[in-house]
């Protein structure tokens, strides 16, 4: 029974899409007397029957030597064709292995903590149906993207969690701000899917194959053989990795996370905690074609350390909690940018690994305090750790589960990171970039822990007693799991324990840097101190980093006036010429048609000798045909026998 668990374990993904797809008989009414709460509850049991099926698939992996060597050594594959015509076969073909086990149980395990605390977070809304849905299709999407080997799938499934995000953005559609936030998170994720597509497009009949094992066979039989690289291959990688920028918020593709705050906070706990390491899993699966690119690795490592120093200096000025924490994200999948860049494929696979987590853990306890304080701005909020000493301790679990601070997860995976790009072509200013980037990042949590839990209270903080037990039960469980997350890992081999898990070269420098960040932020704003806002006469650099840089309004100045000008010309020459040339041609054929009726008297014999004269004609131009084409034939022969 445990090996049939393992052999399915495809059907996961169907669990919460069946949900989904039952949700909508809620939404437009059609189960109107029991109200919208039994769509939640039916989400909820399809989401723990895929987590309890992805947790007996992967112990029976690790306990049934049988199933556990087939699977490892010889993948479960499985597979159907949706498109084979011409010698073009595009089917869905997966592999159930041991990293998408781990992934599926993480995501759906996730998954079933967020609904609880969903159902309680949003206990007084009627848009259960439309929520709960687009979780449960959130879900569907990640675990079917674990599962899929083909790179155009896994661009289909990307494209569907695109949607995802724009209709759970849009939750409270009646508010200007949701809908602005909405919009914008789904186009910017669009302009790197579309690259993305173009990428895979012209892969295709490059490689013979959309399957990312495929693609690793070929990549190997090029790099053995000493062959050359084909001259557009660098631009195809280089749109191939746009979508994962595009999915894991890099600059220049970023912005559209933090518009994405505008949804309920459960929701937010999702997407900045797995959804956007989606972007993460098809970048690792892509890296046989990277490592052929040093050009797209250099990309990578320069896109990745430019986001992880800019979001989490950004992240630091930031008012609203929630913006705070997108910043952060972006600056710690920058790291893994870095990793993959400079080919360490396992040290991505480890930060990638840690960091779920911690961030989904640090978003519930905010959720609980933006849930009962009505506000989610830093400067509002204050003294709360004698009211809210539970939530407080949850944050402090889950940003030290980020910050390197050992034993947790984040320091050993960090730890590597660090000696890996001591070993790179530029040691020096790439350790520079992780110690900045975690002194930033531990800077940045400690400063929202201080500004929530520490200080006077306020007057929204007056009165803040503990949520509802749906609330506080799932976020203490996965607290607990965040605090036992390094001695899994150490049990499964990831990291070793000596003496502590993770700890090894460079250890040092790193526990340093984030002594450092938190030591110098929690002085600034565990007691409030006036350096905690920067005086003007620094020409209000914290005021530029609050508003991104700018950034919005440097795509408005470039890209969008960029876009509306090409637009306008084109309106303009759809009007002036387009339009102008077809109504000329109307109105010539008109005026036309207009002056030959005059013609028109009612005479036969006047229409008899029209019909005459067009005969004469037509006879004369058949006639005169042969003869010139007898003088052509005759000078053709004239001047070929010419010397």
């Amino acid at each position: 029974m445990t090996v049939l668990l393992l052999e399915t374990a495809w059907l996961v993904p169907l669990y919460p899409l069946l949900a989904s797809v039952l949700s909508l008989l809620w939404s437009p009414g059609l189960i109107s007397r029991t109200g919208p709460r039994p769509c939640g509850y039916m989400n909820l049991l399809m989401v723990s029957l895929a987590f309890s099926h992805s947790v007996l698939a992967l112990v029976t992996l690790h306990t049934n030597s049988r199933a556990g060597s087939q699977a490892i050594y010889r993948p479960i594959t499985f597979g159907w064709s949706w498109l084979q015509t011409a010698g073009l076969r595009v089917g869905f073909d997966g592999l159930i292995t041991e990293p998408a086990l781990i992934a599926m149980v993480v995501i759906t395990g996730l998954h079933v903590l967020v609904q609880i605390y969903a159902i309680a977070y949003l206990e007084m809304d009627w848009g259960w149906p439309r929520f709960f849905g687009s979780l449960s299709f959130f879900e569907s999407g990640l675990c079917g993207l674990v599962l899929t080997d083909s790179l155009f799938f896994s661009y289909v499934i990307l494209e569907l969690l695109t949607l995802g995000t724009y209709l759970i953005v849009g939750t409270w559609y009646n508010q200007p701000l949701v809908v602005k936030g909405a919009r914008d998170a789904f186009l910017t994720k669009r302009i790197g899917d579309l690259i993305l597509l173009a990428g895979l497009v012209a892969l295709l009949p490059l490689t013979g194959t959309w399957n990312f094992h495929g693609l690793q066979a070929w990549a190997a039989n090029l790099s053995n053989n000493g062959q050359a690289l084909p001259p557009t291959f660098q631009l195809i990688l280089l749109a191939l990795i746009a979508g994962p920028m595009g999915k894991c918020a890099q600059i220049p593709l970023h912005l559209w996370l933090d518009e994405a705050m505008e949804s309920p906070l459960p929701s937010t706990v999702l997407r900045n905690s797995v959804v956007v390491v989606g972007g993460a899993w098809v970048l690792l699966r892509l890296e046989p074609l990277i490592e052929l690119s040093p050009l797209v690795q250099s990309v990578l490592v320069v896109v990745g350390a430019t986001t992880a120093v800019v979001g989490s200096l950004i992240a630091l000025a930031q008012v609203d909690v929630k913006r705070a924490l997108s910043f952060l994200v972006s600056s710690w999948l920058g790291q893994l940018f870095v990793a993959v860049g400079l080919g360490g494929i396992s040290v991505a696979d480890h930060l990638m690994l840690v960091y779920p987590l911690p961030m989904a853990l640090m978003l519930m306890a905010i959720g609980a305090i933006v849930l009962s304080n009505v506000t989610q701005d830093l400067t509002q909020l204050g003294g709360l750790w004698s009211r809210r000493p539970l939530m407080g301790l949850a944050f402090l679990t889950g940003a030290a589960g980020l910050m390197a601070l050992p034993p947790f997860g984040g320091f050993a995976a960090l730890r590597e990171l660090l000696t890996l790009v001591s070993a790179s072509d530029h040691p020096t200013l790439l350790m520079g970039v992780v110690l900045l980037t975690n002194a930033l990042v531990s800077a940045g949590l400690i400063r929202i822990f201080g500004q929530i839990w520490a200080g006077q209270r306020t007057a929204f903080t007056m009165r803040s007693p503990e949520g509802l037990w749906l609330l506080v039960l799932p976020t203490l469980a996965l607290a607990g799991l965040v605090l036992h997350l390094p001695q899994l890992l150490v049990r499964n081999g990831v990291f070793a324990l000596d003496p502590i898990p993770g700890w090894g070269p460079m250890a040092w420098p790193l526990l340093l840097s984030t002594l450092v960040g938190g030591g110098l932020s929690a002085l600034f704003y565990l007691r409030p101190h006036p350096l905690a806002h920067l005086p003007s006469t620094l020409g209000g650099l914290q005021d530029w980093l609050a508003e991104d840089m700018q950034t919005e309004r440097f795509y408005h100045r470039t890209v969008v006036a960029l876009v509306v000008a090409l637009a306008q010309a084109s309106a303009w020459c759809d009007r002036t010429l387009v339009d102008g040339l077809s109504g000329a041609t109307g109105a010539a054929t008109l005026q036309g048609a207009r002056r030959l009726s005059l013609t028109t008297s009612g005479r036969s014999q006047a229409y008899a000798l029209t019909l005459v004269l067009g005969v004469l004609l037509m006879a004369a131009w058949l006639l005169a045909r042969p003869a010139a084409s007898a003088t052509t034939a005759l000078t053709t022969d004239v001047l070929s026998s010419l010397p």
